[in-house]
């Protein structure tokens, strides 16, 4: 079933959200805080997915947590949290955090149709 909810949600946040992508940005042999500290919303999110794909998923979480009152796009901030709370096994809060992102991203809909 988290297969398809993933597959689900993978697809929605392609074709629903435009998501800019940034070239992939190396964090090796840097401290992501102080490398963070230089970008913005954006950047940040993107950093984030690159410590997620390297399975620092801890500070991935941090940083995410950290831009989501920063950013006008918190859906995509709530889908890369439920990725996270997902390869950690924890479903329930993976899907909650999917759902936060459609809720939101739905809202947004409706003020701007």
């Amino acid at each position: 079933m988290m297969r398809g909810v993933r597959r689900y949600f993978s697809l929605l946040a392609v074709t629903l959200v435009a998501l800019p992508v940034l070239p992939a940005m190396s964090v090796e042999g840097s401290a992501p805080d102080h490398q963070a500290e230089r970008l913005g919303h954006k950047g940040k999110i993107e950093m984030a997915r690159n410590l997620l794909r390297q399975g620092k998923l801890d500070a991935a979480e941090l940083l995410l947590q950290q831009v989501i009152t920063l950013t006008p796009d918190p859906e995509q901030v709530y889908y890369e949290l439920g990725c996270i709370h997902e390869q950690r096994g924890d479903n329930v809060k993976a899907i909650a955090a999917f759902k936060e992102g459609l809720r939101i991203y739905e809202q947004g809909r409706r003020k701007h149709p």
